[in-house]
């Protein structure tokens, strides 16, 4: 499993995004839309964000219910360390990357 940030999520204020660009992992979220706008579409996206202002976690939410999300760990040089994707049926999919953000096949 991969190792867990020392920021925990729970504890970090979540932001709402109507969309995100690019396949690019980690995800970069934009267009910042308020809980209540969130809250009014069919699907909208959340972010938390550690003390580095690094995407932590990226959720999807459909029809008011978690779609799914992505968890982030970086390296102490900033680059991504692993990815856990979890989907709606509660399957996960991990990536780890190496020191210089480049995917371990």
């Amino acid at each position: 499993m991969p190792e867990v940030n020392s920021n925990s999520s729970a504890s970090l204020t979540p932001q709402y995004f109507g969309s995100w660009q690019s396949y690019q992992i980690p995800f970069i979220p934009e267009e910042p839309i308020s809980k209540e706008e969130a809250q009014q579409r069919k699907s909208y996206y959340v972010g938390y964000y550690n003390s580095n202002n690094q995407l932590e976690r990226f959720e999807k939410y459909l029809d008011g219910q978690l779609n799914w999300k992505d968890e982030y760990s970086y390296w102490d040089n900033g680059n991504i360390k692993s990815r856990v994707m979890t989907k709606s049926d509660g399957s996960r999919t991990v990536q780890n990357f190496d020191r210089q953000g480049r995917i371990i096949k």
